[in-house]
This record gives structure tokens, sequence and C-alpha cells, in this order.
């Protein structure tokens, strides 16, 4: 099992973390060992938002060697050719340590934002992938950009990341262990359908809300901080890693059992110190 970081992107205690945090956590995570930077993507959300493409840009010119990924990039509500745009730059400035996720999204918020009908967006999808396939190979010829299409599970889900996909990227609080379980025995079929090698097919749950305490109070008062427009809290609790770090690596166990190979914390309150508590005490499980 390996663990990448999210940047703290969203303002869940009501103000957006401050920039010295933001870049304080990217520099964290690459000492600590953690294999990849990532971001969440909206353009408008319930709480305080940071760009996610503007987040990477910042972590990509203080780090040097851990990958960064969008987990994942609205594809249609920014439009293939200017995500594109961005992307080719983010993976220039990085020195080609980027890999992308990319969705149609779930929250219509965006959609509205950008005057898309909210029922179009997988139709649009399904074209916009092979869209911007298109334009990274022109604009970057010599680079390899991995395309990953994000799921939470569903069957029709399952099939695009078969069909359009480099990786799968899941989704931490849409999917217990059991529900991840039979999702790559979906996708396995599907890919040994295409004639792709499953066992060459990578994946990781993003979104993985994080905090190790040993306070059951404080781990209440954590999940009551976050926003999930499909989850509740009670949901939320046996979907992320929050409470003591016997139960967050029981909790690891059984999604690596599952199939996981990755998963990407997203660490809440005190992100520095949390991500170095959860490599002290976490990753030895691990090794």
């Amino acid at each position: 099992m390996r663990f990448g970081a999210h940047l703290p992107v969203a303002g869940f205690g009501g103000e957006r973390p401050s920039p010295s945090t933001l870049i304080e956590c990217a520099e964290a995570a690459e000492a600590l060992g953690y294999t990849t930077l990532c971001a969440n993507d909206h353009l408008l959300f319930a709480v305080p938002w940071t760009d996610a493409l503007v987040a990477l840009g910042a972590a990509a010119a203080r780090t040097r060697s851990i990958s960064l990924m969008t987990t994942a990039a609205l594809l249609v509500v920014r439009g293939p050719a200017p995500l594109g745009s961005a992307l080719v730059a983010l993976h220039h400035l990085s020195g080609g340590r980027l890999r992308v996720g990319l969705t149609p999204g779930s929250t219509m918020a965006d959609y509205e934002a950008v005057g898309i009908p909210f029922e179009e967006r997988w139709s649009r999808f399904d074209a916009d992938i092979s869209a911007i396939r298109s334009y990274l190979d022109r604009a970057a010829p010599s680079s390899s950009v991995p395309l990953w299409v994000a799921s939470w599970g569903s069957e029709a889900g399952l099939r695009r990341v078969a069909r359009h996909g480099d990786g799968w990227l899941a989704s931490a609080y849409h999917a217990t262990a059991e529900h991840f379980s039979k999702s790559m025995a979906y996708l396995t079929a599907e890919l040994e359908r295409l004639g792709k090698p499953a066992d060459a097919f990578p994946n990781a749950i993003a979104t993985t809300y994080m905090h190790l305490t040993d306070d059951a109070a404080q781990a209440q008062s954590i999940l009551g901080m976050l926003v999930s427009p499909h989850q509740a809290p009670s949901d939320l609790r046996d979907r992320s890693l929050v409470g003591t770090t016997d139960e967050c690596v029981q909790k690891i166990r059984k999604l690596q059992d599952a199939g996981a190979q990755q998963i990407f914390v997203w660490p809440i309150g005190d992100e520095v110190n949390q991500l170095r508590r959860f490599a002290e005490e976490v990753f030895p499980n691990f090794a």
C-alpha cells in the first residue's frame, strides 16, 4: 500500500487554509515519503475553495520529486482545450511529474457557474475525453500524461474507466471495502473484455479524510466539519480515517485486501502535524 496526500484546498473550518499551510503540507508530504500530492476540483462549493490547478502549480514550484495529480479535474466544466493547456503547463513546470484524474463532476453548482446543463455531463464527458487526449498529443507530443478516470463504482462508470482510462480513481467517501472489492471484480472483467491487462491497470482511492486522534469527542467534531453533498456524517465515519491509529490501520487493511493500491489522505485540521503523525504511525504497518 502506498499513500499520497491531498493539498488543503477546502476551508472546512470556514476559511481557506493559508498559503503557508498549503506550501508546508506540500513540502512535508514530499519529505515524509508520500508518493503523490493531489487536489480535488470545484469552481463553487459549500465551503471556501482554492482552485486545484493553481494549488498544484504552487506545490510544483516548492517540490522536486513527488508526483502531482488532479483528483479529479472537471473536464466538461473547464473544457478540453483550456484544461489541456493548464495540464500541459503543470506537466512541464513540474518536470513531468503530473498524472491526471478526470471526472464529469457531481455538483450542480459547478455546471451552473459555466452555463452547461448538468444532465449533459456524461454524454459531454465521453466526447471531451477523446478531445483532451488529442489536445495533449498535439501540445505535448514528447510527453505521456496518464489520464485516469474517476468513478464511484457504478457499472456504467467502471465501463468508462475501462474504455477511456489509464487508471481508476475511486472515492473513499462513496465506497466501503466491500463495495470497492465488487467494483474491482467488475472493472477487471471489463478490462479483460477489452483486451487490456488488468494486472497493469493502476488504482487509487482519493478524498480519504484523515485525522488521527484518541479523543472520541474530537473525532466527532472533525467529522462534523466535513461537507459532502452525498454522505451523512455517520457514513463518513465509516469511510474516512478519522479516529485512533489502530482503527485507521484496520480500515486500510480491509481496503488493501479489497485490491486498493494507493490511498490519498486528506488531513483535516493541524494538517502538517497530521501528515507527520500518519507517516510515523501508519506507514510502518504497510512497509
